[in-house]
């Protein structure tokens, strides 16, 4: 009996498989080039595992410096169409053949679910045919090109079916294959992963055992997936802690079912007719209920407004539920009585399979006219780009389209501005939406804009105007400038719309700039440093670096290694002590700013003034200058006015300034503006609460008493020019020679607590400079020429999680022979909570 049995469903195989096969050639969807509107950012991820495989933890393409995979997908999908690409087989082909595979493993879970729970070739046919004329399971690939997602899907179908297996037989090794499927699901979609998990742990706590009982311990056994997967996923968890977990995504109409069609109503039509076998052993009115509660969960999210995942979007549902849907279709086709008679039976499963190869046939239309294929072909869609020359990689080209930055890194050896990566792994999510909100910005000044480019490390610049119209005010803005920025001939003649910057600065560079150190919360330092960029004061004037809320968290060791101390929203948990640190700081030639108007520090030495009130203005500032290097070249006319929005502007005027200090700007007869010499240092104190000003109207004038401020008292323009070079020794390691004396190293890539710096072999501190990005202090007795080298390290928690799952794997290899004392712990167990003896 099982010969001829096995024989019919290797041959049903067969057919599926070359059914399969051929639809998806067919529509094109396993041929030709990468498909989806993300097909060409998982193409350039492929190409870069491939190129710098097994240095893969860090992507110093994208975003200026982001994680590879941590906070995004993991990495079994690049990996295996890597492997395949390393083995000769074409990336874009390697990529189709895991595609093609995974629509492959889901129609044959399909057809063995059924086959092995209802024995009816009819209705593991009919649960194929419904899951390929569902529009839904294809939508996500030939529209969206979600590859990880349509991977993950065939790992979990396949460890669905092997659960089942499982349950009907415990054994290790179908045990051991399971393990495996439900390993690759965790591994190519973090949402298939949880997905599989939840499907898995409803089957195995809804399926009786051959005594009929259920047995709850048994959800134990997908812990060992997950600790298989743990060098992943426990630095994901920590890392994606303080991340954004909630979004605002709108539900689904009810419209939307209709690409559910015809799984939906098939299976709702046979669920009526169901006669199960008496005597209550088929499980597949377990497994329909199975079923039936993912997809409710499933349409529930998305078709409600229920509080939503960031990153799961409602339509996403839709593909998770055709599979299951499929499965309870052909659950019920296989469970439902049939005719006795044998001609009967033959014209009724003729009828149905001959509905199902019409409902197949009739989804093609829709693929083929739906489908993205080859979206944004490089060079060829993109009218008006000039590709880039020869890289050191040390500098940037810059896009504000997805259009480019999604495959630019697939075909030239250059990092950019932007990129294709899940939300988590930009890690300066604030600055990035800055910098492409501004540089793009035709009302921007030049100065802003030249300002981000050198943070931004940027060389190339690409403005695809017309295409998007809110970047054409930019065009003429550069064609303004030739003094700036250059036009590069365009691919095949026409406008060109890409331009190199002719003033770049590199990614890594050693800087004798003064070093500021700014003490408040992080939103009073965000706005320090945007001040900066309307007057242009760019890495050649100051390294601006974010310090914490509270000066008495630094020791005098810690702020004599600063030029200047700017204090905005700054705190003391000892207002005393921060203020004796900053007087012994400031005596000995540090220089201060301090903004009052946010600052709880009182008005000890070695503030300049011994006396504040709180007086108000409206629009009119009636500004009265002393000249001083602080006031000199700021044009106080050009001032916005006092308000904020339609209310008054509120300032802090100094009521008495001590001897060694004088003011040097008034509003009306209030001294706003003090500053004066104490020791060998100097201080500045302002009420204006100019930094919030200055960002409120983007005023370069406002910008520039800032910055006047910020120069005298750090005594800018004293330092020399630093001589170094760089070279990147792969994405997770900068040497950076210094042959000249300089005060530090800056790396312009995101700061992130994996990576480490190391002057002439000696690990040094790393502070948070700039927009998020990287800069080290060269220590005094600093020997040159220096190296200093950036390396990118994992952390303890990587080292954890990788032991815990090589402890698994050990564990697992090793299971024979410590079988025997398991199997007893086991039956101690039991005696609690019932018998566990399925891995016996």
């Amino acid at each position: 009996m099982r010969q001829p049995r096995a024989r019919l469903a290797a041959l049903d195989g067969l057919v599926l498989t070359v059914a399969v096969a051929l639809f998806g050639l067919v529509t094109g969807a396993f041929s030709g080039a990468v498909k989806g509107y993300d097909g060409w950012g998982h193409l350039t991820k492929v190409v870069l595992v491939l190129k710098y495989f097994p240095v893969i933890d860090w992507n110093h393409d994208w975003y200026s410096g982001s994680p590879f995979f941590l906070g995004g997908y993991p990495p079994l999908f690049y990996l295996s169409a890597s492997g395949l690409a390393w083995l000769g087989v074409d990336r874009m082909v390697a990529m189709n053949v895991l595609i093609a595979l995974s629509y492959l493993a889901m129609t044959l879970s399909l057809y063995a679910l059924v086959r092995i729970v209802t024995d009816s070739r009819l209705g593991g046919v009919v649960a194929a045919g419904v899951l390929l004329a569902t529009p839904a399971v294809w939508t996500p690939y030939v529209q969206a090109g979600l590859y990880t997602r349509v991977f993950g899907m065939g790992f979990t179908s396949i460890a669905f079916v092997l659960m089942v297996l499982y349950l009907r037989r415990p054994s290790f090794a179908r045990y051991l294959w399971c393990l495996v499927a439900v390993w690759g699901a965790l591994n190519s979609h973090v949402v298939l992963g949880a997905l599989a998990v939840f499907a898995l742990a409803l089957v195995v706590v809804l399926t009786p055992d051959g005594e009929g009982r259920t047995r709850l311990w048994r959800v134990s056994l997908l812990a060992v997936p997950i600790l298989l997967s743990a060098y992943y996923y426990l630095p994901f968890a920590l890392f994606a802690a303080g991340s954004q977990v909630s979004a605002a995504y709108p539900p689904l109409d009810l419209a939307s079912l209709a690409s559910l069609f015809p799984g939906l109503v098939v299976a709702f039509s046979l669920i009526g007719w169901l006669r199960f076998p008496s005597g209550g052993r088929t499980s597949a009115p377990r497994l329909m209920l199975v079923c039936g509660i993912v997809c409710a969960a499933c349409l529930i999210y998305a078709f409600t407004p229920v509080p939503r995942v960031a990153g799961l979007r409602s339509p996403d549902m839709l593909f998770f539920v055709s599979w299951f849907l499929a499965a309870i279709t052909g659950l019920a086709s296989g469970s439902v009585r049939v005719p006795s008679v044998a001609w009967q039976r033959a014209g009724v499963a003729a009828v149905i399979l001959a509905t199902t190869l019409v409902a197949i046939l009739a989804v093609i239309p829709f693929i083929t006219q739906t489908m993205v294929r080859n979206p944004t072909q490089p060079q060829t869609a993109l009218a008006g780009w000039a590709p880039v020359g020869a890289t050191d990689n040390n500098f940037r080209v810059a896009s504000p389209s997805d259009n480019l930055s999604v495959w630019l890194n697939g075909v030239y050896d250059v990092p950019q501005t932007r990129g294709y990566a899940a939300s988590p792994q930009i890690l300066n999510p604030d600055w990035q939406f800055w910098f492409d909100s501004m540089l793009w910005n035709g009302d921007a000044g030049e100065a802003q804009r030249t300002f981000l480019l050198d943070w931004y490390a940027v060389k190339w610049i690409y403005v695809p105007a017309p295409f998007m119209p809110s970047t054409a005010g930019v065009l003429p803005k550069l064609g303004q400038h030739p003094d700036l920025y250059e036009a590069m001939p365009a691919t095949g003649g026409g406008t060109s719309l890409t331009f190199s910057y002719l003033r770049p600065t590199p990614v890594a560079l050693a800087t004798s700039m003064p070093t500021v150190l700014v003490v408040g919360q992080p939103e009073n330092y965000e706005l320090v440093f945007r001040d900066l960029s309307y007057s242009g004061f760019d890495t050649a004037h100051l390294i601006p670096v974010q310090g914490g809320p509270y000066v008495d968290d630094y020791s005098a060791a810690d702020l004599s290694r600063f030029d200047e101390v700017l204090i905005y929203g700054g705190r003391a948990h000892d207002t005393g002590r921060a203020l004796a640190l900053l007087e012994t700081y400031v005596r000995s030639g540090g220089g201060l700013v301090v903004e009052a108007s946010d600052t709880a520090l009182g008005v000890g030495e070695p503030f300049p003034v011994t006396g504040v009130a709180r007086h108000e203005r409206d629009g009119d500032w009636s500004f009265k200058a002393q000249s001083s290097p602080v006031t000199d070249g700021v044009d106080f006319g050009g001032f916005s006015p006092a308000r904020f929005g339609s209310g008054r502007w509120t300032v802090s005027a100094a009521t008495g300034v001590r001897s060694w200090a004088q003011p040097v700007l008034w509003s009306g007869q209030d001294a706003v503006v003090v500053a004066g010499q104490l020791g060998q240092g100097r201080v500045v104190w302002s009420g204006l609460n100019l930094p919030f000003h200055v960002d409120s109207y983007r005023s370069a004038e406002e910008s520039r008493l800032l910055t006047n401020a910020i120069s005298w008292a750090s005594r800018a323009g004293a330092g020399t020019s630093a001589v170094s070079s760089a070279h990147r020794d792969g994405p997770e390691e900068m040497t950076v020679t210094v042959d000249s004396t300089a005060r530090g190293v800056l790396f312009k890539e995101s700061w992130f607590d994996r990576w480490h710096a190391y002057v002439n072999g000696r690990e040094v501190a790393i502070a948070h400079a700039g927009p998020g990005f990287m800069y080290v202090m060269l220590p005094s007795d600093t020997r040159y020429p220096a190296t200093v080298q950036w390396r990118y390290e994992k952390s303890a928690v990587d080292w954890l999680g990788i032991g815990i799952s090589a402890a698994t794997l050990v564990g697992l290899a090793t299971w024979p022979r410590w079988r025997g004392r398991a199997r007893k712990w086991w039956r101690s167990l039991g005696d609690r909570f019932g018998p566990g003896d399925e891995l016996a």
